[in-house]
C-alpha cells in the first residue's frame, strides 16, 4: 500500500534519488536538486509514499504569467502506475477547466492513465536543448577568466545570481513591454546554502566568470549526474554590464568540456526557442546546442 501526504522539508534527498532513477523519463535530479533549493516546485504538491519509499510525486501550477491553464506536472507514474493513478485523481479534483499536463516520452504508464482521464495529446511539450560533452577550450574576452567559485565568495555568488536574474534588465524583445523594475530575483544565501547541499552539487562545477576588475560577471551550476553521463546546465546568468560578450557561451562550452572529462556524454539546458525571450537559445545554438523533443503534452477540456 501507499499514501499520499504533502511533502516535507527531509524529503529533498528521497525525490532527488527518484528523479535520478527515473531520469531521462522527467525531470533531472539537478534541476529538480535547484527547484527544491530555490522552492521553485509546484504547488500544492503531494508524494506517494510506498513502504517508507517516495514513488512518485505531483504538483499543480496555476494560471500565471506564463500558462493561461492549470498545469500538472506528475512523475514516478513510469515505475509505480498505481500510485500515477492515485496522484493523477488527486491533481484532477483540484482543477477545473482546460488542464495541462506533459508526459515524458518513454512514460507510458502516464500517456495511458491521461488518456483514460479523457486527456488528448495536442503537441511537443517540454523542449529542451542539449550537446555532446566534447572537450573544448572556450574564447573569452581579454581580462575575464572562468573557475569555480571560491570559498568566502557565497555572499558575492548570490549578489551575482540576482543582478543577472532582474527581469527588467533581460533582453525582452520590445513585444513584451515594460517589465517592473522593482521585480527581482528570489534567491538568496539560504537558498544557494540549500543548493550547494544538494545531491548532485559540485563545488568544482559551480562556475562563476571573473571579470577584469575582479567582480563577477557570469555564473551557472552544471549539474553533472555519473550515472546517466548527463548535466544540466541551471541556472545561467550574467549580469546586465557584461552581456554582449560571449560570456554565456563560453560558460556552456566550459560545462560541456567539463561533463567530458568526468566521462560525461550530454549536456542539457531547460530553455528552448521561446518568442517572448529568445535571446538563450539563440546563444546556446551558436555553440551547437540543438533543440531536443522531450515529451507531448496532453489536455483535457470540461465536456
Amino acid at each position: 500500500m501507499f499514501e499520499l501526504r504533502p511533502p516535507r522539508p527531509e524529503d529533498t534527498r528521497a525525490l532527488e534519488l527518484l528523479a535520478r532513477r527515473s531520469w531521462p523519463v522527467g525531470t533531472h535530479p539537478g534541476g529538480l536538486g535547484w527547484q527544491l533549493a530555490t522552492e521553485d516546485m509546484p504547488r500544492p504538491m503531494v508524494v506517494a509514499e510506498r513502504d517508507g519509499e517516495i514513488v512518485a510525486w505531483a504538483g499543480i501550477t496555476g494560471v500565471n504569467a506564463i500558462s493561461a491553464h492549470p498545469r500538472i506536472t506528475l512523475e514516478g507514474a513510469v515505475t509505480d502506475p498505481e500510485a500515477g493513478a492515485a496522484l493523477l485523481e488527486w491533481a484532477l479534483a483540484r482543477t477545473s477547466g482546460e488542464t495541462h499536463l506533459p508526459v515524458f516520452h518513454g512514460d507510458e504508464a502516464l500517456r495511458s492513465l491521461a488518456e483514460k482521464a479523457g486527456f488528448t495529446h495536442e503537441g511537443a511539450a517540454d523542449t529542451w536543448m542539449y550537446r555532446a560533452a566534447t572537450e573544448e577550450s572556450p574564447t573569452l574576452p581579454e581580462g575575464y577568466v572562468i573557475r569555480p567559485v571560491r570559498e568566502g565568495e557565497e555572499d558575492a555568488r548570490v549578489e551575482c545570481h540576482r543582478a543577472a536574474w532582474k527581469p527588467a534588465d533581460l533582453s525582452w524583445p520590445e513585444s513584451v513591454g515594460p517589465v517592473d523594475p522593482k521585480l527581482n530575483s528570489r534567491f538568496s544565501r539560504a537558498y544557494y546554502d540549500d543548493a550547494r547541499a544538494s545531491l548532485l552539487y559540485d563545488p568544482e562545477l559551480d562556475l562563476v566568470v571573473q571579470a577584469p576588475d575582479g567582480s563577477l560577471a557570469a555564473c551557472c551550476v552544471v549539474w553533472f549526474d555519473e550515472w546517466s553521463g548527463a548535466s544540466e546546465v541551471e541556472p545561467l546568468g550574467v549580469v546586465p554590464a557584461h552581456r554582449r560578450r560571449g560570456l554565456a557561451a563560453a560558460l556552456v562550452l566550459a560545462a560541456c568540456s567539463l561533463t567530458a572529462h568526468r566521462g560525461g556524454e550530454r549536456v542539457f539546458i531547460n530553455t528552448a526557442p521561446n518568442p517572448l525571450y529568445p535571446a538563450p537559445a539563440k546563444t546556446y545554438a551558436t555553440v551547437g546546442f540543438e533543440e531536443v523533443d522531450r515529451g507531448r503534452l496532453y489536455v483535457r477540456r470540461d465536456r
